[in-house]
């Protein structure tokens, strides 16, 4: 367990993030595990995201910072999946993901209990 306090933890999962977006993004881009090297990093990335991910949850309730590591990563990856793989997400489908964004912001904000909130 590291010794660190609660704006640490946030920091950390907030890197956790980046590695699992990443992972996605280089799974998209390995087709299939077509790419070997590709394939490889997507593994690694995600490998690291998890370790960080794991770091964090003495710190972060786990329904907290799983619903900031799902919510962040889903809307990171919309965005990445339109501008680097040219795909298209339907006006429903940016709502529903602003939505989701919006509850966890939300979660972080007042979601947790008393005694997660004090430590």
């Amino acid at each position: 367990m590291l010794n660190i306090s609660r704006k640490m933890a946030y920091v950390i999962l907030g890197v956790a993030i980046v590695f699992e977006i990443s992972a996605d993004a280089a799974l998209e881009a390995c087709q299939g595990y077509k790419y070997v090297g590709m394939s490889i990093l997507a593994l690694v990335l995600i490998g690291t995201s998890f370790f960080l991910f794991s770091k964090v949850l003495h710190k972060i309730a786990l329904s907290v910072a799983y619903a900031t590591w799902s919510a962040v990563g889903t809307l990171a990856c919309a965005v990445i999946g339109v501008i680097c793989f040219g795909q298209h997400l339907s006006a429903v489908g940016w709502i529903s993901i602003i939505l989701l964004t919006a509850g966890t912001f939300i979660l972080n904000m007042w979601g947790e209990g008393k005694k997660e909130a004090e430590e």
